[in-house]
């Protein structure tokens, strides 16, 4: 018997709804040696430039332009969160040529930044391409030591339509032997620094310091002498004759105004708080110091790390600072008429007395004893030839306020035109100045006119 079977015919409704179907739109980016991510391995602190290439990969349908970002998301940063300086260490640009539709941006060095930097952009057809970036860290670094890890994004973006944006990440890695260091050098390559020069004179030195790599915290470098600047007549120079200043610091600080030398310790430069890698110079300066003795001075300069507050000393090298003060052995006038000749004018008959001053100013730091002589070449007399006796005509030396040596014609005497000596210094052969005064008693005969003589300064060691 055969069984019935029943067919049930169900209507189906095909029901449809509108779907959005984008074009192909996406981006690649492979580093060239392989993998996923951005591996510098180890960069030295003294490198100039590491490099790394990255094929970059765009497909798109065409008939819309796009352009590609690119963003650094995570900075290079280490575990105790110290990152690489953006604008410095991390640059990147692409390969001229590589490149066959569009127009590439970054074609010079570029600063690998936070900011929104436009890579690539592409024909107004929007055909696909395929190029290369170089990513670069480029030394010296400023950081300390250690593994620095951050990520990049290459984002793709239509110009002109609604497609989604698609990103690509790149994860970087570097291990960074920044080394810390501090190397010190003269414009010479001696480790003298040598100052010269007159009295009057000033003449400076430099010592220059690199910092190399990253102390990662605040550190000062101090220097110390070895005592005071002595010369080998066992003569000591006062510490302020020698100045110093920081020249040429952008990170760190110091005396930017010169500064005596102390015999304690001073502190020359105190780093930035994180110890950035810098170079600056200590400008030695010889100073005018009155009364300094004439020599060779020396003295032991030593410098000296110290990486925190309280902490131990550490020597970094050491100098030594030679300063020579020449020889200074001048006389020096001063007359009420500044002319280089003592005169009288006017000179008639028995006319009251009339007096001539005249200043005399040494200077000497030869440290020996010294004299200031005379001599008048020839009597007063006027253009007519007429001549006035030399009893008529006298002289006297006197101190001055800061007179130390002693005149030596202190009452009147009458002037001859033989040596005479005007005045003895201190044992010190210190400067000094005193006054010599010249006065002429005219005679009942003597012949009206104006009266000249000329006479002769000297000076000389005892």
């Amino acid at each position: 018997m055969y069984k019935k079977r029943l067919l049930f015919i169900i209507p189906i409704a095909l029901l449809t709804f509108p779907v959005c179907v984008f074009a192909a739109f996406t981006v690649s980016a492979r580093p060239y040696e392989g993998g996923y991510d951005l591996d510098f391995r180890k960069v030295g602190f003294i490198e100039t430039a590491v490099n790394k290439e990255v094929i970059v990969r765009t497909d798109s349908e065409p008939g819309k332009q796009y352009r590609l970002i690119q963003t650094l998301f995570e900075p290079l940063t280490n575990s105790q969160g110290i990152s690489l300086t953006y604008g410095r260490n991390f640059v990147v640009y692409a390969v001229r040529g590589s490149n066959r539709y569009g127009t590439i941006s970054v074609e010079q060095e570029n600063p690998v930044s936070p900011g929104r930097t436009i890579v690539y952009t592409s024909n107004p057809n929007g055909d696909s391409d395929q190029f290369t970036l170089v990513y670069a860290l480029v030394g010296p670094f400023d950081v300390p030591s250690g593994i620095y890890r951050g990520r990049i994004g290459l984002t793709l973006e239509a110009v002109d339509s609604a497609q989604p944006p698609q990103t690509v990440f790149l994860n970087v890695t570097a291990e960074i032997e920044a080394e810390a260091g501090i190397e010190i050098k003269s414009p010479s390559g001696l480790k003298i620094i040598s100052l010269s020069g007159k009295e009057v004179a000033r003449e400076s030195s430099d010592v220059l310091f690199t910092i190399r790599g990253g102390f990662g915290r605040q550190f000062r470098i101090l220097q110390l002498l070895s005592g005071s600047p002595t010369s080998s007549s066992g003569d000591e120079l006062p510490y302020d004759a020698i100045m110093v200043s920081l020249k040429d610091v952008n990170k760190g600080s110091g005396p930017a105004q010169p500064v005596a030398l102390s015999g304690n310790q001073q502190i020359v430069y105190t780093s930035s708080m994180r110890g950035e890698a810098e170079s600056f110079s200590l400008d030695y300066i010889l100073n005018e110091i009155p009364g300094a003795k004439a020599g060779r001075y020396k003295v032991g300069i030593g410098y000296f790390l110290q990486e925190s507050s309280g902490a131990p000393l550490q020597k970094l090298d050491s100098y030594i600072l030679e300063a020579e003060i020449e020889k200074v052995f001048d006389l020096f006038l001063k007359t009420e008429s500044g002319q280089g000749s003592i005169s009288f004018r006017d000179i008639g008959p028995n006319q009251p007395p009339r007096t001539f001053e005249v200043e005399v100013q040494v200077k000497s730091n030869s440290g020996r004893p010294y004299l200031v002589t005379q001599k008048m070449l020839s009597p007063l007399a006027n253009k007519e030839g007429n001549t006035i006796l030399n009893k008529y005509f006298s002289m006297k030396t006197e101190k001055l306020k800061q007179t130390k040596g002693l005149p030596k014609v202190q009452n009147k005497s009458e002037m001859t035109t033989q040596d005479t000596t005007l005045f003895v210094s201190d044992r010190s052969g210190s400067s000094d100045t005193f006054k010599v005064i010249y006065e002429l008693n005219a005679a009942s005969d003597v012949k009206a006119g104006d009266y000249a003589t000329s006479i002769v300064y000297s000076l000389s060691e005892l």
